[in-house]
């Protein structure tokens, strides 16, 4: 098992706040919404500074900045109008405000060796004041994380919540030999395998604190639940009841954990303290009830059952009362994903038998499904709410991809079948 402590290598940060292709997969935002026009003017560099940490933070902003869906680059052809003008720093902003930006976003290098500063001010360029002004500093490996940090802390600026670009996403993929639980950035990159058990593992499930996986294995013959601590490796049981032990769901505090377990035929939804214990099982009926998925503010438990003949999602109190069905115009529907605000649910569902992903508002019960090529499954939200994980067949083999800020779909891998997407904010 691989240790991740370059996850938690310390990023000193310094901050002062000032006043002031065709196809449309899903759209998870609100229609209209129009994006903020950031410009980025050039960065200065002082002598001394790594050019290759300065291109690698630029090139990992401007990635990033594209990809919300709350705020846009300045297109180059736009940016390349500016001229500067020497001494006249207002002046220049106001042409950066004449070509279309309404946001300008300055900063400067500096640093020797394997340090690197990066100054970052924000400008509102209608009242000419800074909204926001922040210095980093961290070793020149770490460029890409400090530009992380920053499209996180302009995103946080907007929304009142920070960006996903320091998230991770736990998958399980083949790319080894086995199915082996691994973890990579939420734009696929920097992809790392956290087992090497040369078995099956199965369902990754993040705590909310991000400090622990939940994931069913079959390396002790049966399939059982296990918890994983990334950063650190350690690795120790969770449920070994006979039988199935699978689809582990942390509640919103951490403390417990609902999955599927039985034997015989039918599986029950069980609870057990994240820190081990004995299960307690909430639902009795025959059958196959699995894939629990705890509600953001932990009063209910969304999961799938055969109680009534086809797969259909039922939601059950988290005591284990009042159980009713939610889905009633599917002939199969599976999978659900809890977005953040807790109103809607991401499934999967059967539209001509092949699979496709679902939305149900449940303040409405409004069901929008949303046809894709190939087979479409495991829907899930990034943490702000904003993008879906899934993962498709379009392409041939199973591949994970997530939408982009106007809800295309965009494949971030290709090495293997990567299956069972689960993201969270930031690996602790």
């Amino acid at each position: 098992m691989r240790h991740l402590g370059t996850f938690s290598v310390a990023l000193v940060l310094v901050a002062s706040t000032a006043t002031a292709q065709e196809e449309i997969y899903l759209k998870v935002t609100s229609p209209g919404l129009q994006r903020i026009v950031i410009g980025l003017a050039p960065f200065a560099s002082r002598l001394g500074v790594d050019p290759v940490a300065a291109s690698q933070f630029l090139n990992t902003l401007r990635a990033d900045l594209d990809q919300t869906v709350v705020m846009g680059l300045l297109p180059e052809e736009n940016a390349r109008l500016v001229e500067a003008a020497p001494g006249n720093p207002g002046l220049t902003r106001q042409r950066w405000r004449a070509v279309g930006a309404q946001l300008l976003l300055e900063g400067s290098f500096s640093g020797a060796g394997n340090q690197l500063v990066v100054e970052a001010q924000l400008w509102e360029l209608t009242s000419g004041e800074i909204a926001y002004s922040r210095r980093f500093q961290s070793s020149t490996s770490l460029a890409p994380t400090m530009a992380h940090t920053l499209a996180n802390e302009l995103v946080r600026l907007l929304t009142g919540k920070p960006g996903p670009f320091l998230s991770r996403i736990a998958f399980i993929s083949d790319r080894s030999g086995a199915k082996e639980l691994w973890l990579m950035r939420w734009d696929g990159s920097d992809p790392q395998q956290l087992t090497t058990h040369r078995s099956i593992a199965l369902s990754p499930a993040w705590s909310p604190d991000g400090q622990r996986l939940a994931f069913t294995s079959f390396l002790r013959g049966q399939p059982q639940l296990f918890i994983l601590r990334p950063t650190q490796g350690s690795f120790k049981p969770l449920s070994t009841l006979p039988g199935v032990n699978t689809s582990a769901s942390f509640s919103p505090d951490g403390s417990q954990v609902a999955f599927a377990a039985g034997d015989g035929g039918s599986t029950y939804i069980w609870v057990v303290s994240s820190e081990g214990g004995t299960p307690v099982q909430l639902t009795t009926t025959r059958g196959i009830s699995t894939q629990p998925a705890w509600s953001p503010n932990g009063r209910q438990i969304v999961f799938t059952s055969t109680v009534g003949g086809s797969p259909q999602l039922y939601a059950i109190d988290a005591e284990g009362t009042n159980l009713r069905r939610l889905t009633f115009q599917d002939t199969f529907a599976d999978e659900a994903s809890w977005a953040p605000d807790g109103v809607r649910l991401a499934y999967t569902t059967q539209v001509d038998g092949r699979f496709q992903i679902a939305t149900l508002d449940l303040r409405t019960n409004q069901r929008t499904v949303i046809d894709g090529p190939g087979n479409n499954e495991s829907p899930c939200w990034s943490p702000d709410g904003t993008m879906l994980a899934f993962v498709s067949t379009r392409t041939g083999r199973k591949q994970i991809f997530i939408t982009d800020p106007v809800g295309r779909p965009r494949q971030i891998t290709s090495e293997g079948n990567n299956t069972q997407p689960s993201w969270v904010a930031l690996v602790q």
